[in-house]
């Protein structure tokens, strides 16, 4: 037995990328499906850096509220070695080019149910979880997704898909878009802890990166812990890596004196790949998010072009939509990727590539107000989502 459903735009996917999308459609009128494969949203811990730009785009939608007075709000980011500090960036230098000058770390669960809240609350929303995507026909017109609800077929004509489901994305491939690129020669080792690291690095900041010749470890402060971000050469084994005396071993290689290992809340390893699709839509089918780019967590920056994703082409479809012109989003679309291959993956790369010459740059940008602003700027993606003018 197939159902059928008529809707102006799908959405493919309920994670934050695609939940900023169907809300900003959805509360400018638009009829909208949201399909989610899982029963529910997912509450595995993933992305948990919001920059500036990102937050502007989530105080419109009227959820950052909330998640200000739950995350951590990061105010400097400090690099150092083991004598201390030798570069610091503050943050409020950016108040003139945002209203809001400072990260927030936060897990990205803590933002889809808020996101999602809202979108139920509209009347002209579906949300169907337990409804996986499975293909897409399309002509000039507009588009037929076919999708699998509890074992029971699903058809849903729209003017609009918008695959949001992920790295592994399911409308990706239905599209037939390749998504070439390489995965990254190390992976990384994510440790918790709750101890108070200020008692081995005194003043560390929020976020910290702790430099000694090659070596070096990261420091994220979250609302409830610290993460500690380690770089796992491509031959140590994952099995290998989760070991206490190999997280031991790394921190003695950058800091000799820190003796005695934190306390270990949890840990985990995972790998990263550099890829941006090779085009991002087919016809009336459109991507955004990781099944249009992904690339190393160093900086953050992956989820928030995401949601910059998200907003561009909603927004785009908002006005192609009224004005019956498509050519608004392919244009939307072709700009999106870019800002993936020209500004997303350089940054990124240059993030993880590091070396005494980054590190000086680093000393060089902290020793000028004016060259700090611009760094702060580029590493807040303020230049990677076309923004309103601000109020003067």
């Amino acid at each position: 037995m197939t159902t059928s459903l008529t809707t102006q735009v799908i959405v493919a996917g309920a994670g934050p990328v695609g939940l900023v999308a169907a809300l900003i459609l959805a509360r400018a009128g638009v009829d909208i499906v949201v399909l989610e494969k899982r029963a529910a949203l997912t509450a595995a811990s993933k992305a948990s850096t919001f920059h500036p730009a990102t937050l502007e785009i989530l105080d419109e939608l009227g959820v950052l509220g909330p998640m200000l007075a739950e995350g951590e709000i990061v105010k400097r980011i400090q690099y150092r070695t083991p004598d201390g500090p030798f570069a610091e960036f503050v943050l409020a230098d950016l108040a003139e080019r945002t209203p809001f000058p400072f990260r927030l770390h936060l897990e990205q669960a803590r933002l889809t149910p808020l996101l999602l809240a809202q979108i139920e609350a509209l009347p002209n929303a579906r949300m169907l979880f337990g409804t996986g995507f499975e293909a897409v026909a399309q002509d000039e017109n507009g588009v037929s997704v076919t999708a699998d609800r509890d074992g029971r077929k699903l058809t849903i004509a729209a003017d609009y898909l918008l695959g949001t489901d992920g790295a592994r994305s399911a409308v990706r491939e239905a599209l037939g878009i390749a998504f070439d690129g390489m995965v990254y020669p190390h992976k990384v080792l994510r440790v918790m802890t709750s101890d108070d690291l200020d008692l081995v690095l005194p003043g560390i900041a929020p976020i910290t990166y702790l430099h000694n010749g090659g070596k070096s470890l990261s420091f994220l402060k979250m609302p409830d812990c610290w993460r500690i971000i380690i770089r796992v050469p491509g031959d140590v084994p994952d099995e290998i890596a989760l070991q206490d005396g190999w997280f031991a071993d790394r921190i003695r290689e950058v800091m000799p004196g820190w003796t005695t290992p934190p306390t270990v809340l949890g840990r985990d390893v995972y790998g990263a790949s550099r890829r941006v699709a090779s085009h991002y839509h087919v016809g009336r089918a459109f991507l955004a998010g990781d099944g249009a780019h992904v690339t190393n967590t160093r900086g953050g920056m992956n989820m928030n072009c995401g949601i910059h994703d998200a907003k561009a082409l909603a927004e785009a479809m908002i006005r192609a939509l009224r004005e019956h012109r498509p050519e608004l989003v392919v244009a939307t679309a072709a700009e999106r990727k870019r800002v993936a291959e020209e500004m997303l993956i350089p940054r990124t790369d240059r993030n993880v590539a590091g070396g005494e010459d980054w590190l000086q740059k680093v000393r060089d940008l902290a020793a000028s107000r004016s060259s700090a602003i611009d760094y702060l700027a580029a590493a807040a993606m303020l230049d990677m989502l076309e923004r309103p003018a601000r109020a003067a």
